[in-house]
C-alpha cells in the first residue's frame, strides 16, 4: 500500500506574497521605489524576475489597503454557499492555497511576515518547543520570553511608516494582547471591535481619515461556528451573511483611491462523528514519545532510536486510504514549509499523518471539546488549503492578483 506524501502546486508563497505586493502597491503611490522597500526588508532579493513582478505596468498604485482575512473561509465552503455572500462572490476573485499544515497560527504568521513556516518557524499547531515540551502557537505563550527566537520572521507592518502609512490591526479587543498577537502584529495600532459590523465601521471610518493607512482587518466568527456546528450549519451561513453585509457598506464607503483585499487563512472540512477516530488506538505507539499536530495533520515525535521510514510505513498500513503518511524528511524534500531554517525542522515530529477524505485522528488524552469538533482543517486536501483572493474598491480590475502571482513565482526562482 503505497499513499507517498503529495508535493503541493503552491506551499502558500501566493498567500505569503499578498502583503508584500499591497505594501508595493502603496509604496508606488507614494513615489517609492518598492523593490528597494522589499529588498531593504529582506522579502526580496531584488531580482530581474522581482523587478518584473512589480512592474509599473503591473502592479497597481493605491494609497491604502485594508486586508480582511476570514479565519476559515475556503474557496470551496465559499463557492458552495455563494448565494449567502452575493457581495464577496461578485469581487474578481482567484483560488490560492494556504500553508502547510493549513492550520491558523501557521498561515496568519505567513500573512504578517511574508514567509513560509519554514523561516517563521509556527509550523503547526501544536509543536515542540526545545524547554517546554508540545506548545500551541495559539495560547501557549507563557515562558516564551524571546518571542522573536521563536516566531522569527518580522511582522511587515513595520514598513509602513517608510511609506508614510499608519499600520492598524482590527480584531476582536480580546486578542488585543497575548502571544500570538505581540508574534505577528507588532508595528500595528491595535482597535477593537466586539462584531463583524463593529470591526468594518472601524475600518471605513480610519481609510477615510488623512493619513494613508494599511490595514488589517481579522475575522474569526466563521471560523468559530464551524468548529462548533460545521460550516454547513445555518448559524455558519449567517456569520457568512454578516459579513457579506459589512462587506457591502464599507465598499460603498471608500474613497477612490482605497484598495480592498479578502482572503483566509484555510478552508473546512465538517468531520461527522463516525470519522472521528482514536489514533492511539488504531496505530502502535510503542516507539512514538509524543503526539502533537491537531486531528487533521498529526505528528508523531518519537522515541530515541527509532527508524522514522518504518515507523511510517506501519503506520500507513494501519490507516490505509484514511491518511497519507512520510517521514518530516519526505515533507520537508516535497516543499511542504519552504526553505526551513536551522532548529525549526525539530519542532515538528519525525512522522506525520495527514489526514485524508473526512478522517480526523483524535487522541484518548485530548480535551473532551475536541472531540467533539465538526469542522477541522490542517491537513492537504483542496478544501483545506484552497483560499480566495478577492479584490475590491481600487484593486477592482487591476493587475495586483498577477503581481501578487509573479512575486510568489520570482521569489522561488
Amino acid at each position: 500500500m503505497d499513499f507517498m506524501l503529495p508535493t503541493p502546486t503552491d506551499n502558500g508563497a501566493r498567500l505569503a506574497a499578498i502583503l508584500p505586493t499591497a505594501i508595493a502597491s502603496m509604496a508606488r503611490s507614494a513615489g517609492i521605489d518598492p523593490v528597494s522597500l522589499l529588498q531593504d526588508a529582506k522579502i526580496l532579493r531584488g531580482s530581474p524576475e522581482e523587478q518584473a513582478a512589480l512592474a509599473e505596468g503591473r502592479l497597481p498604485a493605491v494609497r491604502s489597503i485594508v486586508l480582511i482575512v476570514v479565519d476559515g473561509l475556503g474557496q470551496a465552503n465559499l463557492k458552495a454557499a455563494a448565494g449567502h455572500a452575493r457581495t464577496l462572490t461578485s469581487l474578481p476573485t482567484r483560488r490560492i492555497e494556504t500553508v502547510i499544515p493549513s492550520t491558523t497560527g501557521a498561515a496568519l504568521t505567513t500573512l504578517t511576515t511574508g514567509t513560509l513556516p519554514g523561516q517563521h518557524g509556527l509550523i503547526g499547531y501544536k509543536i515542540r518547543h526545545p524547554e517546554l515540551g508540545l506548545v500551541t502557537t495559539l495560547k501557549d505563550w507563557a515562558g516564551i520570553e524571546d518571542r522573536r527566537a521563536w516566531q522569527r520572521s518580522e511582522p511587515l507592518f513595520a514598513l509602513a511608516p517608510r511609506i508614510g502609512a499608519r499600520a492598524i490591526a482590527i480584531g476582536r479587543p480580546a486578542h488585543a494582547s497575548g502571544g500570538l498577537t505581540e508574534a505577528i502584529l507588532t508595528g500595528t495600532e491595535y482597535h477593537g471591535g466586539q462584531t463583524i459590523a463593529d470591526r468594518f465601521s472601524i475600518a471605513s471610518r480610519l481609510v477615510r481619515g488623512d493619513d494613508p493607512l494599511l490595514a488589517y482587518l481579522y475575522v474569526d466568527e466563521l471560523d468559530k461556528v464551524a468548529h462548533n456546528e460545521g460550516w454547513q450549519s445555518d448559524k455558519w451561513l449567517l456569520r457568512l451573511e454578516q459579513l457579506d453585509a459589512a462587506l457591502q457598506d464599507l465598499l460603498r464607503s471608500l474613497p477612490g483611491d482605497v484598495g480592498v483585499i479578502v482572503t483566509a487563512d484555510h478552508g473546512v472540512v465538517d468531520v461527522p462523528r463516525e470519522k472521528r477516530m482514536l489514533l492511539d488506538n488504531l496505530i502502535d505507539t510503542s516507539q512514538v514519545k509524543l503526539i502533537g499536530g491537531e486531528p487533521r495533520m498529526r505528528s508523531l515525535y518519537l522515541r530515541d532510536g527509532a527508524d522514522a521510514a518504518p515507523v511510517a510505513a506501519e503506520v500507513q498500513s494501519a490507516l490505509g486510504k484514511l491518511a497519507w503518511v512520510g517521514t518530516r524528511d519526505e515533507a520537508i524534500e516535497a516543499g511542504w514549509f519552504g526553505d526551513v531554517a536551522h532548529g525549526i525542522a525539530e519542532r515538528l515530529g519525525e512522522v506525520l499523518i495527514a489526514a485524508r477524505g473526512q478522517a480526523a485522528f483524535m487522541l484518548t488524552t485530548d480535551d473532551p471539546a475536541v472531540h467533539e469538533m465538526v469542522g477541522q482543517h490542517g491537513s492537504v486536501s483542496d478544501e483545506e488549503r484552497g483560499v480566495p483572493l478577492a479584490l475590491g474598491g481600487a484593486l477592482d480590475g487591476t493587475g495586483f492578483a498577477g503581481a501578487v502571482a509573479a512575486l510568489a513565482d520570482s521569489r522561488s526562482v
